[in-house]
């Protein structure tokens, strides 16, 4: 049914979401693994331990001043990583089930479009899918243009089940979402011994994903992003902080320039764009207000 549905969506895409109606251009890469750290700021780089991490930094393109949006929310920020559009037009502004306001754009799902959605639209057939920790990530994510989606209970579940789906359907479109560095920060607050503990086991959980991805055959025609929604100031956030609003981005892979300093302004809803364009895809949507990133070679 939800094929069926994503299908309805390519025919009737124009009307209900406003897009370009552009031809696809040439992909820069096949496959977009994307990976998420809940609440990873940017703060805990100078002191934290990370060496996958790090030398991902080195193959690929970085910054560590990815700006979020107000407020400096889960659902607000991973909404927008893949609608590509502002709260205030998204009208997500918290961690509700549904827009806390009347949305500008709703596609024929009810549904912000996602960066699943636009994918869907232009290739019904490219298998998208994601895995999260955090069950109310799935909100922002339009399920009916996923192929594949599943909940797993704590962050070696995501790794596990993430691996398994990636060397088993190798998608084009992949979002593993992993949640215990907000956890800790709750938990334990910003800084705590707790925290920077966890970093060097989040690190190790990042490399088995991205060896996952080299076992499907896979790699040398990805792009892999790993990216977070916010910071934490004390055990919170949701406020303007530096701490809670500037947040870690990497991408590397297959088209990326190497050991490159990202240098100018990136918002979340920029990634939606950077998403599109390494897949080749034009079918913007009208709502989105996103760039691409300046990453690729």
């Amino acid at each position: 049914m939800k094929k069926i549905l994503c299908l309805i969506a390519a025919a009737i895409a124009i009307c209900s979401c406003g897009t370009t109606g552009k031809e696809d251009a040439k992909p820069v890469a096949s496959h977009v693994i994307l990976i998420g750290l809940d609440g990873w700021g940017s703060w805990c780089m100078e002191k934290g331990e990370y060496p996958f991490i790090k030398q991902m930094m080195k193959e690929g393109s970085w910054t560590l001043e990815k700006r979020t949006l107000i407020p400096s929310s889960s659902g607000t920020n991973w909404g927008a990583m893949m609608n590509g559009t502002p709260a205030e037009s998204s009208g997500i502004i918290s961690n509700a089930d549904h827009p806390n306001f009347k949305p500008l754009f709703l596609t024929e799902h009810n549904a912000q479009p996602t960066f699943f959605h636009v994918l869907k639209e232009a290739r019904p057939e490219a298998e998208t899918g994601v895995v999260c920790e955090w069950g109310d990530f799935l909100n922002y994510a339009d399920t009916l243009c996923l192929d594949y989606y599943k909940r797993a209970k704590g962050p070696d579940a995501v790794v596990e089940e993430s691996v398994k789906y990636i060397k088993e359907k190798k998608p084009v479109l992949f979002f593993a979402h992993i949640d215990v560095l907000d956890s800790r920060g709750h938990t334990f607050g910003q800084g705590s011994k707790e925290y920077y503990d966890e970093l060097p086991v989040t690190d190790e959980r990042v490399r088995r994903i991205v060896e996952g991805v080299k076992e499907a055959g896979i790699y040398d025609d990805s792009i892999i992003i790993l990216t977070s929604d916010h910071g934490h100031e004390g055990k919170g956030h949701g406020g303007t902080t530096m701490n809670e609003m500037e947040t870690p981005l990497v991408i590397f892979g297959k088209g990326i320039k190497k050991d490159h300093h990202i240098e100018g302004t990136v918002i979340q809803y920029d990634i939606a764009a950077t998403v599109a364009k390494a897949l080749g895809l034009t079918n913007i949507p009208q709502s989105w207000r996103g760039i691409p990133i300046d990453v690729f070679e």
